[in-house]
């Protein structure tokens, strides 16, 4: 049965809170009500993996340290799978062969022990054809080629979109395309009808508290740079069906958290960088690993307090590390 959401508590933590000095886990202060742990996953977006130079607000050269960084911790907190939300790679500068810059840092992302996913970004088309793409990410347990799917993990639903898509019709998929002569930009992204058909279809099926991963964001004015051109179609079909806990994305590397309607929307900040001249944010000038890699460790727990008028309560905690804000709320889903 479809369950309502209704956001009972949201606290900010603190912003910038690395995982190598946090005291990681549930935070329970006074009056919090920490219960069963339903999942634990890691999360990370824009790496930006390539041979360019660094710029003043992205360090490319760090993707692949900041990546392995990201992979150790999640090992040593034992998540029970991770995700990476787009843009792994950026466009080369030249003289690198794409395929062995993909898989210098797909090889290092999926070394994590345990299930990986991936979401479709929009650079991942700057230097290779969408077939040879998905050939070579690995998303455990579905099939290859799949660019939205669902999987579920123990008491969560778990679900990826892909909106690389043109927004004019007849919304062609993102590829490798000719400089003289592209078909889509950055500002591109659309939900086509098959896969809302899919998606409508997917929650119908779920019986559990869901959760979504996607690269573009879906709680902004549609008009917006960084959000899907259709959003008020998707998340239409988020709010009906009330089970979705949260929704998690990148793009704008700046972050931001969001409560639209009953769901949590939850921006990564960038891995390479958050839109901000590094020397002006950090003393390492965005190039330690540890202090200069943002990702989140995300929990999620079925409270074990006694429900209010029939409802479940669930806590999601978002442990930030490098300049990724820390942030927690409770959530009650009603049968």
């Amino acid at each position: 049965m479809k369950r309502a959401v209704l956001l009972v508590l949201s606290s900010m933590l603190c912003t910038g809170l690395a995982l190598a000095d946090a005291k990681l886990g549930v935070r329970c202060g006074a009056g919090e009500r920490c219960g069963k742990e339903v999942a634990r996953f890691g999360v990370i977006t824009d790496i930006h993996h390539t041979n360019k130079p660094d710029s003043a607000s992205r360090k490319y050269s760090a993707a692949l340290p900041k990546t392995e960084h990201f992979v150790a911790t999640m090992n040593r907190m034992r998540a029970d799978f991770v995700v990476e939300l787009g843009d792994l790679v950026d466009l080369l500068s030249g003289g690198k062969d794409p395929v062995q810059n993909l898989m210098e840092v797909e090889n290092l992302f999926t070394s994590f022990n345990g299930p990986t996913y991936h979401v479709l970004g929009n650079h991942e088309f700057d230097n290779v054809k969408r077939a040879d793409l998905l050939s070579y990410l690995e998303n455990t347990g579905i099939p290859a080629g799949r660019t939205y799917y669902s999987f579920d993990h123990n008491g969560i639903h778990c679900i990826v979109l892909d909106a690389d898509y043109t927004v004019a019709e007849p919304h062609r998929p993102f590829d490798l395309q000719d400089p003289a002569n592209p078909f889509w930009t950055w500002k591109d992204a659309f939900v086509p009808q098959e896969e809302l058909d899919w998606l409508a279809a997917d929650l119908a099926a779920a019986d559990r508290p869901t959760v979504v991963f996607a690269h573009q964001l879906f709680h902004r004015d549609a008009a917006e740079d960084h959000t899907v051109k259709n959003a008020p179609a998707v998340r239409r079909l988020l709010e009906q069906d009330g089970q979705v806990l949260a929704v998690f994305s990148g793009h704008d590397h700046r972050g931001e958290i969001a409560y639209v309607n009953g769901i949590q929307y939850i921006v990564l900040e960038g891995n390479v960088g958050i839109s901000r001249d590094w020397p002006t944010v950090s003393p390492t000038n965005g190039l330690d690993p540890v202090k200069d890699g943002q990702f989140a460790y995300v929990e999620i727990r079925e409270l074990n307090a006694p429900a209010f008028n029939g409802r479940k309560a669930y806590q999601v905690v978002v442990t930030g590390s490098g300049q990724q804000y820390s942030y927690q709320d409770e959530i009650q889903i009603a049968p």
